[in-house]
């Protein structure tokens, strides 16, 4: 087994923003609470764990949504703990891809669990729990619908409409008969067939069979997972939601943030509604917005005078949906929550929210950035020796990556340079001897230094593309093997489905990943197995 890190620095997955806010950029300070580290954590434990009182609600709602599921020993320990004073939370989210998706799945939640180990075996004052929250409400059927195995998309296609959490499962019977079909006869595969057969086979709806599976694969490890879509948990959420009707808080405190964000350079991910909830039912997510006085639901005919909105959701507050900016202020107003661990893309909209949750009057938690892993067999590494490539080096365009490779084992470009910086320095001596005399004959030399220059990079350019072509073979299996390790182009986390890893190296890749993670550092974790 190899294993190697790749800091988030030097690593080119990463956008500015997010290698600025984990440098401590002073100008992002504003933009979150504090710095993600171990200590920051702990201290806001203290402040966390003090001031959150729903607790019972809480465990009882966890408590009811294992269903017929028994929970593990460390799961039962949790919820108990869950009760106590001192005890806070650590959640990551993600939506309800179909067989979990890509595999960045595993490594978001087990990250999650590992940092609450860590910091459990560190300590005593503080408890914490590790809480998968999955977007039952979203209604983006598109996203989800599908999982790669072997570069063959696996798609789910009916009819939908309204939460996706609600989805029966017509239809997926014939998608699991078809991914079971390409696999090879072998016990790995029959454990795969058991984890589908004991969640999507017995589930009555999509966000039942996505709990029943996530508690097949992390139970044991103590995991609590959570649906916000909740009758009881929405019920604390009236105060939010009554506000965000009636005073349109989160417009204005987001749209702040992000002018001053566009003004440093940033790009912004998110833009809030003016209303930014859903109307919920059992067939339809529709948004809420207020025209001529009155709250009208999108593509239907129901509308409300701002008395009648407000008496509907006192009533049914489960019909109350909050959007992807209101969603993380409802996570922590539920939970005594204290950390999110996301990608990329989940810190970097995150950090346009700080002011909104501050406008509720709601603790902001600490922003983690989950980590990449990329794994590579045996033959891949011995592949990548042989061209002689770095593991930061694979991350790079495959384009890139030849020219590279050329420009360093090439005799002639090499031999070429010199000429070119001696091109240089002959102009350097010429635009010297040019600024004593007429400014017109040194206008000549700069306009003549420009031609030659740019001669010279055709000629290497020129160059470079001939003995590309000579090195054909080595490029070949550049871009061969970066199609292993990217395939379509992508990330494999955002790419591959667990089931690949699975079946190559069974139920204990999990404690794998487990051990591979380093919760409190940032960056990519590679592994050859």
């Amino acid at each position: 087994m190899i294993n190697n890190h790749i800091s988030i620095e030097e690593s080119p997955i990463f956008s500015t923003f997010i290698k600025d806010y984990l440098a401590g950029k002073k100008e992002l300070k504003p933009f979150y609470a504090e710095y993600p580290n171990e200590q920051n954590l702990l201290n806001f434990a203290k402040t966390r764990s003090a001031q959150f009182t729903h607790r019972s609600i809480l465990r009882s709602v966890l408590q009811a949504q294992l269903g017929t599921s028994t929970p593990f020993p460390k799961q039962t320990r949790n919820l108990e703990k869950l009760e106590e004073r001192t005890t806070v939370t650590i959640t990551t989210g993600h939506q309800l891809n179909l067989f979990t998706g890509p595999v960045f799945f595993f490594y978001k939640i087990l990250q999650t669990i590992k940092m609450c180990d860590e910091l459990n075996n560190r300590q005593t004052d503080y408890f914490f729990v590790p809480i998968y929250w999955m977007a039952t409400e979203d209604h983006d059927f598109d996203e989800i619908n599908h999982f790669y195995y072997d570069n063959r998309k696996l798609v789910w296609n009916c009819t939908h409409g309204g939460a996706v959490g609600k989805l029966n499962l017509d239809g997926l019977e014939e998608v699991f008969e078809s991914f079971l079909h390409l696999l090879p006869k072998s016990e790995r595969k029959n454990e795969l067939a058991k984890l589908i057969e004991n969640s999507y086979a017995k589930a009555n709806n999509l966000a039942e069979a996505t709990r029943m599976l996530v508690q097949q694969l992390f139970g044991e490890f103590g995991l609590l997972t959570l649906d916000g879509d909740d009758l009881a948990l929405k019920r604390l959420m009236i105060p939010v939601f009554e506000k965000e009707l009636t005073q349109r808080i989160s417009f204005d405190a987001i749209e702040e943030t992000n002018s001053k964000l566009e003004e440093l350079g940033y790009n912004v991910q998110v833009h809030p509604r003016e209303i930014n909830l859903f109307y919920l039912t059992e067939n339809h997510r529709e948004r809420i917005v207020f025209e001529n006085n009155r709250y009208h639901i999108l593509n239907t005919n129901w509308a409300f005078d701002q008395e009648e909105i407000v008496k509907e959701l006192y009533a049914h507050p489960e019909r109350f949906s909050p959007n992807v900016v209101l969603r993380p202020v409802y996570q922590e107003t539920i939970l005594p929550n204290v950390a999110y661990i996301g990608g990329g893309g989940e810190i970097a909209y995150w950090l346009q929210l700080k002011s909104n949750f501050e406008a509720f009057s709601i603790d902001f938690p600490l922003l983690f950035l989950r980590n990449s892993l990329l794994y590579k067999t045996i033959k891949q590494q011995q592949k990548q020796e042989k061209l002689r490539l770095d593991d930061a080096e694979l991350f790079r365009p495959t384009d890139e990556i030849i020219r590279t490779m050329v420009k360093k084992e090439s005799e002639l470009l090499k031999e070429l340079e010199p000429y070119h910086q001696q091109l240089i320095e002959w102009f350097d001596e010429m635009e010297n001897i040019a600024s004593k005399t007429d400014k017109t004959f040194a206008n000549m030399v700069q306009a003549q230094r420009a031609k030659q220059l740019k001669g010279m990079e055709k000629l290497q350019k020129r160059l470079l593309k001939a003995e590309t072509k000579i090195m054909q073979e080595k490029a070949q299996q550049v871009i061969v093997l970066k199609n292993e390790l990217f395939p379509q182009q992508q990330l494999q986390e955002r790419h591959d489905n667990f089931s690949t890893f699975w079946l190559n190296y069974g139920s204990a890749w999990i404690e794998d990943v487990y051990q591979s993670i380093a919760p409190f550092s940032f960056g990519i974790q590679i592994k050859t197995l």
